[in-house]
């Protein structure tokens, strides 16, 4: 019986190693401690800053070169669309003409039966 409620405890703790848990805390641990040495440094600090305008400049450059390829693709696709439409209303008025021909000849032969 103490065996089954050992299991439902360790289930209740998530199964984490004491070791393990240990080992990732002393890696957390150094992550911080190194992030504060380079962080002390005011040439580092420096570095960083320098190191982040840039790509942040690079991204906001890239974001308005997207941009504007996206607008000329979408004036060029606006472009084709208007094309387009003007070859169908062509089209649909031809139909049109053609029915309403067919229509006069069709009323003129059953008229002159």
């Amino acid at each position: 019986m103490t065996n089954q409620k050992q299991n439902k405890q360790s289930e209740k703790k998530g199964n984490v190693s004491p070791v393990v848990a240990a080992v990732a805390g002393a890696v957390v641990g150094a992550g911080i401690a190194v992030a504060g040495v380079v962080l002390s440094e005011e040439k580092n600090r420096n570095k960083i800053k320098d190191v982040s305008t840039k790509v942040k400049n690079d991204v906001v450059k890239n974001i308005d070169n997207i941009r504007n390829r996206a607008e000329i693709e979408k004036q060029k696709l606006e472009a084709r669309i208007f094309k387009d439409k003007e070859k169908v209303r062509k089209v649909v008025n031809s139909a049109k003409n053609l029915l309403d021909k067919t229509t006069k000849e069709v009323n003129k032969a059953v008229t002159s039966l």
